[in-house]
């Protein structure tokens, strides 16, 4: 998938996209026509953790069982 699909997928900005393809967490190449091409497993694959850490957070918060104190 193109840089701006994967932006559409993750929800970012396609500058953080390349970002993420900078560090590593995304992989992909230069196609032919200069564009760059982002593999898709690893998109799905970073979207799944994404998603895993984000209800892991979610899942800690305790204000509905144990409201704060006032």
């Amino acid at each position: 998938m193109t840089i701006a699909e994967a932006a559409r997928f993750l929800f970012v900005s396609r500058s953080h996209v390349r970002r993420l393809l900078e560090n590593g967490d995304l992989h992909g190449a230069l196609g032919d026509d200069g564009e760059y091409i982002v593999d898709d497993g690893s998109v799905m694959r970073y979207r799944r953790e994404w998603d895993e850490r984000a209800r892991r957070y979610l899942d800690s918060q305790t204000e509905d069982t144990e409201p704060p104190g006032l």
